[in-house]
């Protein structure tokens, strides 16, 4: 049973603040799902498409058309799989056998965020669809590794993907129940809310881990759940409004589960409320090995922050939260990297400016003993051979340190190698434009730091970098260049695979489309790699 099954909390409140509590959590609801990946699109058509690469132009090079992508099949082969959203259709390209497949999109809706399962024989796919008042309609689709047999989840409402099990071929959701709303003008209304986690087989079939009471207040719900290190169970974090709090982790074999941490307004949460707290809602960052659940924090009703938020660690059940740092948390961009083997890199984020990606960013690795975290050598300094060529407005900021200095660069996008002896991440100049231009994400370079000796080396001559990713064999990254897919060993010259990710030349203007917020967009909302 919740800790937060306490209908009296309804009655506490006057009919205006319940309708303010509604409207929070609904909103809460929207930013929850935006968060987690929803890039809009136009939705071309729904029926599954087959293209044999090498059937336009060159073998192996399919040419760019009006409603399919560019894709070069020949550069990618042996690579694995590869999902991407491009021309306003979800996209599988299987490495093997150099095919290109559009998976299904119903009629109305857009593809997001599409997920490989730990071996890549799966991949899971949501589409959404948003009225005019910003609601959201979803499903649910799995389809093979390589988009054959795409099919839809039927009986799930509003699924939002948690992830593939790490150790199994299991994928879990959560969905949402809608509850009847009358509001103080004698309207009335649905108000839909996250309270159930599900758990879903490739073939479709779905089984219920948990759900939120009846009694649980209309206005409580789940915020986010993450996988275990072994998959064997799934830590959910729900929220009751002023009076109840709680992180519990779910063993998937259905036995009973276990309290992490619970908080109650009068309590205190180190770094976020210096008196008693309002409405704390954990925001599940992640459970890593050796280190335990971190999770970001909210307090006082926030549906999210938009500047730096701490980023707090238990350690086991039962423990006090401890904080790490303080990090950017809206989802849009990977604010955090956890190695397999206990590695652990964050991007710190000043607290002035916070929510702009452009300034007062630093990859640090954090150490798990002292919970202290240190800047990778060189991670704030931009010291590019000739600055003006790459960004010439952006490097001649009047308020930034000059190329050279201490705080002339930001350093984001960090990510380990599968052994963890390597830490690639992007660097690139401060700048404290108002309008980000197109000119400073020209300028990201890729660099690798060396955990064993402490050096760092560029990599290549390759400018344009946004979200790197390793290949399993740990020798090559894939990257985000102007809006379209590359693929660069770490010695040796990179080539693109795909290109484009989001409409052309919409990418990286700040608000169209939704697409980015203060500097940041959400490139790993439009693909999904499973490397062999």
């Amino acid at each position: 049973m919740l800790l937060h099954d306490d209908t009296r909390a309804l009655d506490d409140l006057s009919s205006d603040a319940a309708e303010a509590l509604f409207k929070e959590a609904r909103q809460r609801t929207r930013r929850r799902r935006l968060r987690r990946g929803f890039a809009a699109a136009l939705v071309l058509g729904a029926a599954t498409l087959a293209y044999l690469a090498g059937g336009g132009g060159k073998a192996g090079i399919l040419a760019e058309a009006a409603g399919r992508p560019f894709v070069n099949s020949r550069a990618f082969h042996g690579e694995g799989e590869l999902a991407f959203i491009s021309r306003g259709g979800l996209w599988a390209l299987d490495g093997a056998s150099g095919s290109l497949r559009r998976l299904p999109v119903p009629d109305g809706f857009s593809p997001v965020a599409p997920k490989f399962s730990r071996d890549g024989r799966w991949l899971a796919y949501l589409v959404n669809r948003v009225n005019a008042e910003g609601d959201v309609t979803a499903e649910l689709w799995i389809a093979h590794g390589d988009g054959s047999d795409a099919h839809a989840v039927r009986g799930l409402v509003a699924p939002a993907l948690i992830g593939w099990s790490p150790h199994a071929d299991l994928l879990a959701v959560t969905t949402d129940t809608q509850t009847p709303t009358v509001y103080t003008d004698g309207t009335r209304g649905l108000f839909q809310r996250t309270t159930a986690v599900q758990l879903v087989t490739p073939s479709g079939v779905a089984r219920r881990l948990t759900i939120l009471p009846a009694s649980a207040p209309a206005f409580s719900g789940i915020e986010s759940a993450v996988w275990s290190p072994n998959g064997d169970k799934i830590a959910v974090s729900t929220y009751g409004g002023a009076r109840q709090t709680v992180v519990r982790a779910y063993p998937i074999d259905g036995a009973a589960p276990t309290t992490w941490f619970s908080i109650n307004a009068r309590q205190r949460v180190l770094g976020v409320c210096g008196q008693p707290c309002s409405e704390v809602i954990p925001d599940l960052a992640g459970w890593w090995p050796h280190w335990g659940i971190a999770f970001w924090v909210y307090a006082g009703g926030m549906t999210h922050n938009s500047d730096s938020t701490p980023l707090e660690l238990l350690p086991a059940p039962g423990t006090a939260p401890r904080q790490i740092t303080q990090t950017l948390s809206d989802g849009v961009t990977d604010a955090l990297a956890a190695g397999s083997g206990g590695e652990l890199a964050v991007v710190t984020s000043a607290p002035d400016p916070g929510r702009t990606y452009t300034q007062g960013k630093t990859v640090e690795t954090c150490a798990r003993r002292t919970l202290t975290c240190t800047p990778v050598p060189g991670a704030s300094i931009w010291a590019a051979a000739d600055p003006k060529a790459r960004c010439p407005s952006v490097c001649r900021q009047p308020d930034t340190p000059r190329p050279g200095a201490p705080g002339s660069g930001v350093s984001i996008d960090p990510t380990w190698s599968p052994n963890g002896s390597l830490l690639a991440y992007v660097k690139a100049p401060a700048t404290d434009e108002a309008q980000i231009p197109a000119a400073w994400f020209k300028a990201h370079e890729l660099l690798v730091w060396n955990r064993d000796d402490d050096t760092t080396r560029k990599i290549a001559d390759i400018a344009g970098v946004s979200l790197p990713t390793w290949s399993r064999h740990g020798t090559q990254l894939l990257y985000v260049k102007g809006d379209g897919l590359w693929l660069a060993p770490l010695s040796g010259k990179p080539i693109e695979i795909e290109y484009p990710l989001f409409p052309p030349r919409q990418w990286w203007r700040v608000g169209t489309n939704g697409l980015s917020f203060y500097g940041q967009i959400n490139w790993a909302g439009q693909f999904g790699w499973s490397s062999p």
